[in-house]
């Protein structure tokens, strides 16, 4: 799914052409305040996806979360940070497991 920014000035005045392009070109808008994202404007379907996953993950994420402590509130630690460096760290694991043999 393509994403956008749009500032919250800039949707007050096109908020009729973002729905239309949520709707038709499943695409998701990042509202921004300040140039921190707030809040996403997906679509019906979309929405729908994430709340079946939502009961699945819930627990997991909530325990990630507080593990996390202060780095919790970061955006730019998701899935997908995460299991690239996870890969890092594991190779770099076994690297000096097996230099010290």
């Amino acid at each position: 799914m393509e994403e956008r920014q749009i500032g919250t000035t800039e949707l007050r005045q096109r908020l009729t052409d973002v729905i239309q392009a949520v709707k038709e070109e499943k695409v998701a808008y990042v509202v921004e305040t300040f140039g921190r994202p707030q809040v996403v404007i997906v679509g019906v379907e979309a929405y729908r996806r994430l709340q079946i996953l939502d009961p699945k993950r819930a627990a997991a994420v909530e325990l990630a979360q507080s593990a996390f402590g202060m780095w919790s509130a970061r955006e730019d630690i998701d899935d997908d940070w995460l299991s690239r460096n996870r890969r890092q760290w594991y190779s770099a694991w076994q690297e000096s497991e097996a230099g010290d043999e």
